[in-house]
């Protein structure tokens, strides 16, 4: 063959043969630098699979909590491969592929020993894994640890490129000192400030996708601006001919390069897919009754999801009134139940199985339930009156079974969940501009005024309602919730997109939530000792009622704290003088009783005298002269410490009043008109209180044998009368489902009180039915030990022992609860409201 030699470079190393094709002397090229060439294409693709891993990376660190637990150290171990992996290492060998040697010849082309590309590939993960460990030590974005974190990271660049770069098999490489400085420089500085950015971002709750993407873009330019810099200062001298068997081929590498690649494309899947369905949930869940878990920290953060949503779960569509009357909110008497419930979730938490059973088996026999369709009147078709059952009952039914998901899903005891929070959300607002407009257009009657002090807006403006349990996480639970993947923020900077998520006004979920945080942050108890209070009720529409009560402690009413511990007898004397007496003529009296009374007597009446004009201006209203001092002395449980339990009590002397229906709340912010009927729930509720224990017993007898009867029923539905499960006592159907105690049964039937949610006398259309629906056996053990001191036995001179007595079983009815003050005054403010108007009709 008849070679013609090429002149410059190309005459000592290359020459063509006649037909025009190179032919390359290798012999004459060793040793000799080899020009080389880019290849556009293989650029771009190196950057955009750098910008995909770093994508991957920061998502996967928006995603950690803590740097405790399982779950935290798979985030941080997928990330450091992400990064490690892909963007840094597969962007090197993708960059690398861009390299042509001469002419394309592939005994010319880059090739790769297997060693240092296994090292190289391992190098930037462990440095990657220490630099986002060190960042995640704390939430708080600190300079120091940000330029750490981000020499630490370009250093991980730098190190894969020159490792990389060692691991040529058929070349010499030689660097260029300013472009090794310059490609560290730019490693340093972009990776630092991409990292601090978007952990600000992170810290701030701020991090959009757009606004991840270009942190990752920002990230990627760190690599990809390295690698290019550093290549262009990189001359290769020919060691040998490439071999093919020996190394790692050029095809080969890229084909694990993409996969890695192909791999992080599929995650940006996964979590755009999750990231939708969050969305879609929230969407969905904004339109339904949701029960949603508010959980803050010793800080005032607020426990959210990786999303930035507040842990939640759905109780139902929507709550279905029996009457048109009906409305479901804190007035309603099963939202009684529901708090009561959720103050003592041991009395609740044995029956969730059956009631888990009972609604799956109702739900199998096609029962109405709130999953069921809607007609196009928006009502919920109903298939005959024997497919009716209370939805009350089972309301209570779903709220349970929620709570319990909800505690699974944040890995808490259920015991530990929380408080039900005295107010209901409405949330699902379409169009806020419109409803804007139709505020405007609407008069403002009382039951928008009464709505507007509970922080409520009526169901017309929202589709769904979110109810909230609360609690405060000690330092410890905190820990272990981020170590369990839930993080914790700042109100200011996670509300914008929980109100997003939900449907309201960042300004409205705001308020609720900060009278949350206020809720927990201080006790809501008398102090021990004597206490000088004002109920003043006010009537509502349907036969309800409100009462005046502290804005901050729902269950508190306007008081004022009297020096004395107790009343002594003559003390209590001075109160009877000013029984059944205005708040006016208290104070004449009061004013006339000091001169001529002892020194003793007049200080005691200067501080009623004092406490009086206190009270009147706590409650800065005209009203309050008219209330009527109650001389009989209330014992309300108070705040005590661990030691003396419940051997405290405050002693409370109440004034009482009936406002007009159309009063408004006092203007000086410290109170406000609440539910009647939740105001009662609420005293039954505090520490080591014995009414948990009679509630528990209702529970037991409404609920105890639910999921056996719906079982047994449905078993025997082919005979003609299907047989109910026995039971030893059973709860009144109508009395347990829209609970109510006998009392408040006692208050809504007086003349001047009719209406309600439901008529006292009718029944729901299975009452006389299906009394096997709340069967079961309630056992209760008592043990009583009476111990009398007795005197020697006269004849024998020894004392006489106590003998065994045989055990015995006692069947009773389960007492009820204990009558709290605020029954005791409903129903003494009705009884003289019903004197009162027959005094006037008969006049």
């Amino acid at each position: 063959m008849d070679d013609v030699f090429l002149p410059s470079v190309g005459a000592s190393i290359a020459s063509r043969s006649l037909s025009g094709d190179p032919v390359v002397d290798f012999h004459l090229m060793k040793g000799e630098i080899v020009h080389h060439h880019y290849n556009p294409g293989y650029i771009v693709l190196s950057y955009l699979v750098s910008f995909v891993g770093c994508w991957t990376t920061l998502k996967l660190l928006h995603r950690r909590t803590s740097h405790r637990g399982y779950y935290n150290w798979y985030l941080l171990l997928a990330a450091a491969v992400s990064m490690g992996a892909v963007a840094i290492w597969a962007m090197h060998y993708i960059g690398n592929r861009a390299i042509t040697m001469l002419d394309g010849q592939n005994e010319l082309q880059i090739q790769y020993s297997a060693g240092y590309t296994g090292g190289s590939f391992f190098l930037p993960i462990c440095v990657v894994s220490v630099a986002f460990y060190l960042l995640s030590l704390s939430e708080e974005v600190e300079i120091i640890r940000i330029a750490v974190v981000g020499l630490l990271t370009g250093a991980a660049v730098c190190g894969m490129h020159y490792l990389g770069q060692g691991g040529i098999a058929n070349y010499y490489v030689a660097y260029s000192w300013p472009y090794v400085l310059g490609s560290a420089f730019i490693a340093v500085i972009a990776a630092t400030v991409a990292l601090g950015v978007f952990f600000y971002l992170k810290r701030n709750w701020t991090n959009n996708w757009w606004k991840r993407a270009l942190c990752a873009a920002l990230l990627g330019a760190a690599v990809s601006g390295m690698h290019w810099v550093a290549t262009v200062g990189t001359t290769y001298r020919l060691r040998r001919q490439a071999r093919k068997a020996s190394s790692l081929g050029r095809q080969g590498t890229v084909i694990i390069v993409l996969c890695l690649a192909f791999g992080c494309c599929i995650a940006l899947m996964i979590f755009a897919v999750i990231g939708q369905r969050v969305k879609s949930r929230a969407a969905h869940q904004a339109q339904q009754v949701v029960l949603a878990s508010v959980i803050f920290d010793t800080e005032g953060k607020l426990l959210v999801n990786p999303e930035g949503t507040l842990p939640s779960r759905k109780i139902a569509k929507t709550y279905l009134e029996e009457t048109y009357d009906e409305i479901f909110d804190i007035d309603h008497p099963v939202f009684s139940w529901l708090y009561r419930a959720s103050h003592y979730w041991p009395g609740v938490v044995e029956l969730i199985p059956r009631m888990k059973a009972h609604l799956r088996a109702t739900q199998e026999d096609k029962f109405t339930f709130p999953w069921t369709d809607r007609t196009a009147s928006g009502r919920t078709a109903l298939n005959s009156e024997e497919d009716q059952m209370d939805f009350g009952t089972t309301f209570k039914e779903l709220f349970c079974v929620a709570a319990s998901e909800l505690a699974e899903a944040t890995q808490e005891p259920l015991e530990h969940l929380g408080v039900l929070y005295e107010s209901i959300m409405y949330t699902g607002t379409v169009d806020r501009a419109q409803m804007k407009k139709q505020k405007k257009s609407m008069a403002p009657t009382n039951d928008n005024l009464s709505n507007a002090e509970h922080g409520q807006l009526h169901s017309s403006f929202g589709r769904g309602q979110i109810l909230f349990l609360v609690r405060q996480a000690s330092k410890q639970d905190a820990m272990r919730l981020q170590a369990g993947g839930f993080g914790f923020a700042a109100l200011t900077n996670i509300v914008p997109s929980l109100a997003h998520s939900m449907e309201v006004s960042p300004s409205e979920l705001s308020t609720q939530l900060q009278g949350i945080q206020r809720s927990l942050s201080s006790e809501s108890m008398l102090e021990p000792g004597v206490h000088l209070a004002c109920y003043v009720l006010r009537p509502k529409f349907h036969g309800r009622w409100d009462v005046l009560i502290n804005k901050e402690h729902k269950n508190l009413l306007p008081s004022v704290h009297l020096t004395q511990s107790s009343l002594s007898s003559w003390q209590k004397d001075i109160v009877k003088e000013l029984d059944n007496m205005t708040a006016s003529e208290c104070y004449l009296y009061l004013q006339g009783r000091k001169s001529h009374a002892e020194s003793q007597e007049e200080a005691f009446l200067a501080e009623l005298d004092h406490a009086i004009s206190s009270l009147a201006g706590q409650i800065d209203h005209p009203l309050f002269q008219e209330a009527r001092l109650l001389a009989r002395p209330f014992s309300i449980p108070c705040r005590t410490s661990d030691r003396l339990r419940n051997r405290q009590r405050a002693t409370v002397v109440m004034f009482r009043v009936i406002a007009d229906a159309h009063s408004s709340s006092p203007l000086n912010g410290k109170f406000e008109f609440g539910s009647s009927r939740l105001f009662r729930a609420q005293q039954h509720v505090y520490p080591r209180s014995p009414d948990h224990g009679a509630f528990a017993r209702q529970v037991h007898l409404q609920f105890a044998g639910l999921a056996e009867a719906k079982l047994s029923a449905s078993l025997n539905s082919g005979e003609s009368s299907p047989r109910r499960p026995s039971s030893v006592c059973a709860a009144s159907p109508e009395a347990s489902s829209s609970g109510r105690s006998e009392r408040e049964a006692r208050a809504q039937q007086s003349p001047t009180n009719t209406g309600g949610v439901r008529s006292p006398n009718k029944s729901p259309t299975w009452a006389g039915k299906a009394h096997g629906f709340f069967g079961g056996i309630h056992v209760q053990r008592e043990v009583s030990v009476d111990i009398n001191e007795v005197e020697d036995h006269p004849e024998t001179g020894r004392e006489i022992e106590l003998g065994p007595y045989g055990a015995y079983s006692e069947a009773s009815v389960a007492p009820a609860d204990i009558d709290t003050f605020a029954d005791e005054l409903m129903l003494l403010m009705m009884e003289e409201r019903r004197q009162q108007s027959v005094k006037r009709q008969s006049s």
